[in-house]
């Protein structure tokens, strides 16, 4: 039902004893209205009042939104249900002008969406809730000062239960600053005369001065309380924000190329190299773009990392406007320094060009239909690969080239071929012993004579996997060279003698250059 801008306004929830007052706006509270109090009484105060059922669901989603929305200002975020959220801003407020003006810019970009917020700043979680909610004129606690910052403040602010509250008041402590000095024997003493009429006393008792303890802890600091932030943060981040808007493409490109040479300067200075990094946009409406990038092998190029985010620039709708962005890398991995070339421009011979090219390929619209096999937890030759989208290699994998960003030792690599065939072809062997090298071998028609023989090299099945244990049999692969000097990969399943397989048979798998 529509009602007017100034009219008061409150959200409903239904109860045991019909709706009662969920939220309300400014105007309900000039009115002297309050939450928990009954939908009809407050309508014999406010005739014209205005109201709506509460939808919980819609709150999260809204709640949500806004958490997404707020990594513009940091990449921890956490959701303090059902109406607050959380930033852990440690290193971030120099970037903003210090940490009133990031203050000031979050409560102005807020209200630009129709929201007032509280915010609240302090080296703790605990203490940063208590002043938003408790200590409005105060939003900001001097570094190492919170004991003194949260002295006058309610118990209330603690955020213990209302129970708990209200026995503190009870007995005559009614503010954060009453506790600092009473020993928890004292409390617990306070606490048993007062509830030792009580059922079950004794397990209440301990309850609250347990939680009592740690809340204050938590809140000077002297107790662990890490966020719980909502998306594992990236390694790296970098970010700017504009004073106005961005709707052009153009100017969006800008400001990833001068997020791209940021961001590769950490990356320098910590002596990695970025194999995922994603770009978000920030709408003014409260929404935003991501935009995911992956690489075919680790990179710190500012260059050719901004190159790869013009193809998806086309494709996106700035809306309103673009007021901030940031980039992130997402996975990271060691990258040594390499001396190019002794000649001043040109570039070394080591991929690196093919590589790129496979990322502005992969990159484009379509361009995951652009593979390169990467190796599976496998020793059976044909299923210890699989092609996977460029971009989305994981570390110390094989990249698009086959190279990888780990090392080890030459004699601990299997010899193989550069060519191996999709499915094993048979051949017809001669060997001078059963379970020996062939001597010579028939391949599509063509005899070959064998000049040179090097093997065997066992592999056995899979057993661990019943399907393989069942279908498959023993392989002996040779590397046997004819007499024209071409190389072949050759193997015999199964073996002479056992009684409980089929007939050893030879088969051709791959190709040496």
């Amino acid at each position: 039902m529509p009602y007017e801008p100034d009219q008061p306004f409150v959200l409903v929830k239904t109860s045991s004893k019909g709706l009662r007052l969920a939220a309300l706006d400014e105007a309900a509270r000039t009115h002297g209205l309050a939450i928990g109090e009954r939908l009809t009484d407050a309508r014999a105060k406010v005739p014209h009042l205005a109201s709506s059922l509460h939808d919980k669901s819609a709150d999260l989603a809204m709640l949500l939104q806004l958490a997404r929305w707020t990594e513009r200002w940091s990449p921890w975020i956490a959701m303090d249900v059902p109406n607050g959220l959380l930033l852990d801003i440690t290193g971030i407020a120099h970037l903003f002008g210090g940490e009133d003006m990031m203050l000031a810019d979050i409560k102005d970009r807020f209200k630009k969406l129709g929201f007032t917020v509280h915010p609240g700043l302090a080296g703790t979680q605990k203490a940063a809730w208590a002043l938003a909610r408790f200590a409005p004129d105060t939003p900001i606690a001097p570094e190492n000062d919170e004991r003194n910052v949260l002295k006058p403040l309610p118990v209330e602010a603690l955020g213990l239960d209302g129970k708990t509250c209200h026995t503190l008041r009870r007995l005559g402590l009614k503010s954060i600053g009453q506790l600092y000095d009473i020993p928890r024997a004292s409390l617990a003493r306070r606490f048993r005369s007062f509830e030792k009429s009580k059922t079950k006393a004794s397990r209440c008792r301990s309850n609250n001065i347990e939680e009592i303890v740690v809340q204050l802890d938590q809140a000077l600091g002297l107790a662990d309380h890490p966020l719980d932030p909502l998306t594992h943060p990236p390694v790296f981040t970098v970010r700017h924000a504009l004073l106005e808007p961005l709707i052009s493409a153009n100017g969006i490109k800008t400001i990833i190329a001068r997020l791209s040479e940021a961001l590769c300067t950490r990356l320098q200075d910590a002596g990695h190299g970025a194999l995922r990094v994603t770009c978000k946009l920030y709408r003014s409406d409260g929404s935003r773009i991501i935009l995911p990038t992956g690489l075919a092998r680790p990179s710190r190029d500012a260059h050719h990392i901004a190159r790869l985010f013009e193809f998806k620039l086309d494709t996106i709708d700035a809306g309103f406007g673009i007021d901030a962005a940031t980039l992130e890398a997402n996975e990271v991995v060691p990258l040594e320094l390499t001396q190019s070339s002794l000649t001043p421009g040109s570039r070394l011979r080591d991929g690196s060009a093919l590589a790129e090219l496979a990322d502005r390929i992969a990159n484009r619209p379509g361009g995951s239909a652009l593979t390169s096999l990467m190796p599976v937890a496998s020793h059976i030759p044909e299923q210890a690969q699989k092609p996977t989208p460029v971009g989305f290699a994981e570390p110390d994998q094989p990249d698009l080239l086959g190279q990888t960003t780990n090392t080890y030792a030459a004699n601990d690599t299997p010899v193989r071929p550069i060519t191996l065939l999709e499915r094993p072809e048979s051949v017809r062997v001669i060997a001078t012993v059963p379970d020996g090298p062939p001597v010579r071998f028939t391949w599509r028609h063509i005899a070959h004579h064998v000049v040179r023989a090097e093997g065997p090299e066992r592999l056995a099945p899979e057993w661990w996997h019943i399907q393989a244990k069942r279908r498959e049999r023993l392989r002996d692969y040779y590397i046997v060279e004819d007499d024209t000097g071409r190389r072949y990969w050759l193997y015999r399943e199964g073996l002479y003698g056992d009684p409980l397989t089929p007939e050893p048979q030879w088969f051709i798998h791959g190709l040496f250059a």
